[in-house]
């Protein structure tokens, strides 16, 4: 889109046409031919990046398949009896990355957050890519707001990798923040943390750090509702604002095989489908992302699938904030 320097328009549009009159799919609710009067209250982002990826990932084909289940699902949240197409809702397409340059790939969307964060007011959603893209995109943010940002992580891992060890990727964007100082490493909570997914090293690191860290088997014992509960509570009582990020291998593999590290005794669907919907809830949540979901390795688009309805469920928390 020529109104934004990092962005491009999304490459191809799946719109098949209304049939029915009373039924609102998302390809019907979504904008994707631009934006239009005022200021959208949801902001649609995708990030094609995973050359930065530690493991082979094709993560960078997720924003498009996202994009086509579009046809598959409609906007009735019928739980919450919510509409989403009550919202303005609007795909700024792909940010703009470079064939072979990952540090210009993460330079691109510091500089497309901060420019749509600095023009509209809107909540912007990014859609991974791998988890490297959740270090700029607070970066980009960030310098908009000029905030003390709060972060709760989704994730098997830590993502706290020694950048000198083969430089920012998606083992590091926690790290990264932290000693950029971009967030302070006591506004981090990471919840969904397994065993046999990292190292004892890193485990220290993040803790001498001052990190919060809550297992996936804690969240089993304890239940999501009371460890996001604690989670809420501790960065509101000292953070301005909240940044999720949800890196969809925190969840089962046989919820998830599309991920590229997958992994058992992951969180349950409905623990990241209720985590999603309390925070965008919250009136000081300003972003989420979704990353690592890679579909050449998906079986019956399984994973986009579920990473789609951890947008629609935030997206439902969203609605329920701004209409009541």
């Amino acid at each position: 889109m020529s109104e934004f320097s990092y962005l491009t328009a999304p490459p191809v549009r799946f719109a098949p046409g209304k049939g029915d009159p009373y039924v609102t799919r998302l390809s019907d609710w979504i904008q994707t031919d631009g934006l239009s009067e005022g200021d959208p209250e949801l902001l649609l982002i995708g990030v094609p990046l995973s050359k930065s990826s530690i493991s082979f990932s094709g993560a960078h084909s997720h924003p498009q398949q996202f994009r086509q289940l579009w046809t598959s699902f409609t906007t009735y949240n019928m739980d919450e009896d919510i509409d989403l197409a009550g919202l303005t809702a609007v795909d700024l397409g792909d940010i703009k990355m470079h064939i072979t340059d990952i540090p210009q790939c993460h330079y691109n969307i510091e500089e497309a957050l901060h420019e749509v964060t600095s023009r509209y007011a809107g909540l912007p959603v990014l859609v991974g890519g791998d988890h490297s893209i959740t270090y700029p995109a607070i970066r980009g943010i960030n310098r908009s707001r000029q905030q003390r940002v709060g972060l709760i992580q989704f994730d098997a891992h830590l993502d706290v990798r020694d950048t000198q060890y083969g430089g920012r990727s998606n083992g590091t964007p926690i790290r990264s923040l932290i000693e950029t100082n971009t967030i302070r490493a006591e506004d981090i909570v990471s919840i969904g943390l397994r065993s046999f997914a990292n190292s004892k090293e890193y485990r220290q690191y993040a803790e001498q750090q001052g990190m919060t860290l809550f297992t996936a088997k804690h969240v089993q014992q304890t239940g999501i509702k009371q460890v996001l509960e604690w989670a809420v509570n501790f960065l509101e009582s000292k953070c301005d604002v909240i940044y999720a990020t949800f890196d969809i291998d925190v969840m089962d593999q046989s919820l998830v095989p599309g991920v590229p590290a997958i992994g058992p005794a992951g969180l349950s669907a409905e623990d990241v489908f209720y985590s999603a919907y309390q925070l965008g809830c919250l009136r000081n949540v300003i972003g989420m992302d979704m990353v690592c979901v890679d579909p050449t390795k998906d079986v019956r688009d399984a994973t986009s699938r579920v990473a789609l309805h951890v947008f629609l469920h935030f997206a439902s928390g969203y609605y329920r904030r701004l209409r009541g």
